[in-house]
């Protein structure tokens, strides 16, 4: 017999298990596994990317629809695939594996001793009372950082700086967060 009702509502504490239970994981090359499997299909691949947000509480999750899981993590959930412009036209822009291309937020990048750059850019999903977008870290792969070469100013007697503009640039925090992360 089918019953077109409403299913009986699940309650938040078994929700939250459900949500956090699902053995969805990012390795650090920014491959989906489920249950230690990758996922190969790209059109799933492609859904779980424009899927990546924070929860209210700022963990990583993955959205599909109106619902959503935990996501576990080896590195960062994105990755700075290439850097496109040129220096003197400003920052330059981010082509990140979720298909989006933005322009770098100076103020986020930063290098993690041992790990490379990283930064942050804003999620996809607008929270539903419309303040800003939460912000995503990102790693810079190799490729993408041999790209940023021509924004970089290199001495060794000083930080690295990032050129954002003719004549100007901003030191590259080696520890901790940037003031954006």
């Amino acid at each position: 017999m089918h019953d077109d009702a409403d299913p009986p509502a699940i309650d938040a504490e078994t929700l939250e298990k459900l949500r956090r239970g699902l053995p969805l994981r990012m390795d650090r090359l920014g491959r989906f596994t489920f249950e230690g499997d990758v996922i190969g299909h790209p059109g799933v691949d492609r859904l779980f990317r424009q899927g990546l947000d924070l929860s209210d509480g700022g963990e990583v999750i993955v959205r599909v629809g109106s619902m959503w899981a935990y996501l576990q993590l080896d590195d960062l959930p994105l990755r700075v695939l290439a850097v496109s412009g040129t220096p003197d036209a400003g920052p330059p822009r981010l082509h990140l594996d979720d298909g989006r291309t933005l322009p770098l937020a100076p103020a986020t990048l930063w290098e993690e001793p041992e790990q490379g750059l990283r930064c942050a850019v804003p999620s996809r999903h607008v929270p539903a009372d419309g303040a800003t977008p939460r912000s995503l870290p990102a790693r810079f792969t190799n490729a993408a950082m041999a790209l940023l070469e021509p924004w970089l100013e290199l001495d060794e007697s000083a930080p690295p700086r990032l050129r954002v503009g003719p004549g100007r640039s901003i030191p590259i925090p080696c520890e901790g967060q940037a003031a954006g992360d």
